[in-house]
């Protein structure tokens, strides 16, 4: 945000994105493709850039939930609550922490990693409690605020009933649909944050813009706003939003800038955004070792937007080799194993030509099971084609595999099933 000036922002309303859960399509982007500890410390550049340009007594207000932590990177499910170690760096470079405020809300599917029924349901001690609910947390820098004109006073005063909802510790409101970018938050929340903590004609800045929410909310509120969005093909989004296309009575002007970026190749950026990283006054480092199993760079969990800002659930790949009945080669280099099925030496061949044929020029996806490992550390899944097609179901029901009765999975009793109707034996 080099071209902000020093104290030029009067309040920063942002929700920066999740650890691993949405891909936006930028290679510099915040959240993907990277370890949690490099996730937290590129986003503390951000928080100390906020800082910098915020006037003095003048706010910071984060939206954040919590996140599940895929079992697949940590080898367990646990709860990661990111707001900690935002609070944690932002009173080390001189905010005061003022509070949050719970948003209880009802989420869409998705939001942070976590699925409806989640654990032992519907038996005891292993359920998983939903993560329906997000933080807004609220910093303030030290100093003194500028000091508002009588007239701005005036036109920005709150009713009695607006101060007693806003400022209670708990908001309840829905999140908004998700339709052309998958995490827009609701226009209710950078305007109940605007009025709470801004005059008319203050400038809001918000450096995850996304889709353009808090800018559009100061417009409806008299305040001069400014976004950062990292992927240029989000901006049509936000012109259509903000109707910046149209003409405006009131006067409202829109100006859209391209960053001018140092044309250094992805490595030389990492480098750069390293030695930033080494300057901050704090670092955090990740107390829970990252299960090196699983390079986030080969495997992804989250949503993928494509240009047209919808979302892709599905990471389809293709096989690169077919290594054995139980064991293929994707085209990222990862090897998976099939659960469920046991090679059958005597048919191996005709067990991996048929896998081939199925395989051959067509994209598939994954699936997981509660174990997401074997005792080799070979990454379990159900491999299916693009249109559904069950492997590792085909391959049992076609009499070319046996089936793992010694293991639990999700599908076991089915396949023990379709093995009968194939006549083949089960290993015990």
């Amino acid at each position: 945000m080099g071209e902000l000036p020093n104290e030029s922002v009067h309040l920063v309303i942002t929700s920066p994105p999740y650890w691993q859960l949405k891909d936006y399509g930028s290679e510099n982007q915040i959240g993907y493709h990277e370890s949690y500890e490099s996730y937290i410390n590129n986003l503390n550049l951000v928080w100390k850039e906020c800082y910098r340009v915020l006037h003095n007594g003048c706010r910071l207000c984060v939206n954040i939930g919590d996140q599940f932590a895929r079992s697949v990177y940590y080898g367990r499910y646990k709860v990661i609550p990111i707001r900690e170690e935002i609070i944690k760096f932002c009173e080390n470079i001189g905010f005061d922490y003022m509070g949050a405020i719970i948003w209880q809300k009802v989420t869409t599917s998705n939001t942070t990693g976590g699925g409806v029924q989640m654990g032992s349901f519907p038996f005891p001690r292993n359920g998983i409690l939903k993560i329906d609910y997000e933080f807004i947390i609220v910093l303030k820098k030290l100093g003194d605020a500028p000091k508002p004109t009588v007239e701005q006073k005036e036109l920005s005063k709150m009713t009695n009933e607006e101060w007693n909802t806003y400022f209670a510790g708990h908001w309840n409101f829905a999140g908004a649909r998700q339709d052309k970018h998958i995490a827009v938050f609701p226009e209710e929340l950078p305007k109940r944050l605007i009025k709470m903590f801004s005059f008319i004609n203050d400038t809001v800045l918000d450096p995850f813009a996304g889709s353009g929410t808090t800018s559009l909310a100061a417009k409806h509120l008299d305040r001069n706003s400014i976004g950062y969005e990292i992927n240029s093909e989000f901006i049509p989004i936000i012109k259509e939003k903000l109707e910046a296309n149209q003409i405006d009575m009131s006067g409202v002007t829109y100006e859209f800038i391209e960053q001018k970026i140092a044309n250094f190749n992805q490595q030389e950026r990492q480098a750069s955004f390293e030695k930033l990283i080494q300057e901050l006054p704090y670092i955090y480092r990740d107390p829970h070792e990252l299960d090196k199993k699983i390079d986030p760079k080969k495997l992804q969990f989250g949503s993928k937007i494509d240009k047209n800002g919808a979302s892709k659930r599905e990471e389809f790949f293709t096989v690169k080799d077919v290594i054995s009945p139980e064991k293929v080669k994707l085209s990222n280099g990862l090897v998976v194993k099939l659960i469920g099925v046991k090679e059958k030496p005597s048919i191996n061949g005709k067990a991996i030509q048929f896998m081939i044929d199925k395989t051959k020029g067509k994209k598939i996806f994954l699936k997981y099971d509660n174990q997401k490992y074997d005792n080799q550390n070979n990454l379990l899944c159900y491999l299916y084609l693009e249109n559904k097609t069950f492997i590792n179901a085909h391959l049992i029901k076609n009499g070319l595999v046996q089936v793992d009765g010694e293991s639990d999975y999700k599908y076991k009793q089915k396949f023990i099933t379709l093995n009968k109707e194939a006549d083949v034996h089960i290993i015990q």
